[in-house]
């Protein structure tokens, strides 16, 4: 006579599958933390650049003010013979 027994059979696949899905819980959370990780260092690495940009960009704009100064440019004005105009004629349409 053979017996069967069910319920020996059901607790082995049951922990089988509890395993299986703790490994790939424990997969997935490695593999987002990875994720989480590149991008905590992207992100570091662009406010470096960022940073390094405003540099740069308060840079030039001290050399544009210090192009554009209105003493600098009567200088370069007077080393290329012009004058100040004090009464300008401009160019007009008459319709």
């Amino acid at each position: 006579m053979t017996i069967i027994q069910p319920a020996k059979n059901k607790n082995k696949m049951s922990f089988l599958v509890l395993l299986i899905v703790i490994f790939l819980m424990a997969g997935f959370y490695i593999y987002e933390y990875n994720h989480v990780v590149g991008l905590d260092y992207q992100v570091s690495s662009l406010e470096k650049s960022i940073a390094e940009y405003q540099r740069i960009n308060s840079e030039k704009k001290s050399q544009y003010y210090q192009l554009t100064d209105p003493a600098r440019l009567e200088e370069l004005a007077k080393e290329n013979g012009l004058i100040l105009d004090q009464q300008p004629q401009y160019l007009g349409v008459n319709l």
